[in-house]
């Protein structure tokens, strides 16, 4: 007897440890794996806190990203599409490295975020600055030559339906309204088909990159601000058969 009930538990605790495996990559949308727009970077950086350069650099992809910042959205592709796009124009062998660059990005969590990871740049080291004004886009900076480029979309009018549903959310609760899970049931659809539209895009028809000729880097913070990823968080989820209205 207590030979099967410790089978059963042993049963049970693996079952439990499959099931939280596959849990575990719920929060990633497995079509992004094979986008042309998903490629991993390679990227450098030091071997300790007190270290020297890595022997080997290593490659960082947008599931890392996701993993990292708690979930795949549409903020987090646009920063990964720009900067997987401009980040290896600072340096001649096109490998990312994260101890000798500066970003300034607009104050979101998504895109300061992405920001971080990908750059290695910091708030709290003065070179990851915040600047609202540039919205999507990023100006990137290589600190030891002082080459820049502003990197934006050429085209945003298939954000349009998305940022639309975005601040009619946004209006009901300031106005103090409830927000409904079809609401954000349906912006999180808008949000999907405008990741795909940025992961499946040609880079040259998507993305505008321009070098700044003698750019002043200026560390600022005034845009700090709350988090707006998690004021929605206790909404009730929708059920399959309730999201087309019926």
């Amino acid at each position: 007897m207590r030979r099967s009930g410790m089978l059963l538990a042993l049963a049970v605790v693996s079952a439990c440890a499959a099931e939280h495996m596959n849990i575990d990559d719920t929060f990633y949308e497995k079509s992004v794996k094979s986008a042309p727009n998903a490629k991993p970077v390679t990227v450098r950086d030091t071997d300790s806190a007190l270290g020297r350069y890595n022997l080997y650099p290593k490659q960082l992809d947008i599931k890392t990203l996701a993993r990292a910042h708690g979930h795949l959205c549409d903020g987090l592709v646009l920063a990964y599409v720009e900067l997987s796009h401009v980040l290896p124009k600072l340096f001649d062998d096109g490998v990312i490295d994260r101890t000798d660059i500066r970003v300034v990005a607009k104050n979101s969590p998504c895109l300061v975020d992405t920001s971080a990871l990908m750059s290695g740049a910091r708030i709290n080291h003065k070179t990851l600055s915040l600047d609202n004004s540039l919205g999507g886009a990023f100006i990137v900076q290589r600190i030891s030559t002082g080459k820049t480029y502003k990197v934006s979309l050429s085209h945003k009018a298939f954000l349009k339906a998305l940022k639309d549903k975005e601040e009619e959310i946004k209006a009901k609760q300031k106005a103090h309204q409830k927000v409904s899970p079809k609401d954000i049931y349906e912006v999180e659809k808008l949000a999907f088909e405008a990741m795909k539209h940025m992961l499946n895009t040609d880079p040259k028809k998507l993305l505008m990159i321009e070098e700044l000729k003698g750019y002043q880097y200026r560390f600022n913070i005034d845009d700090i601000g709350s988090r707006s990823d998690v004021i929605n968080k206790n909404v009730e989820r929708i059920a399959p058969e309730k999201r087309s209205g019926k």
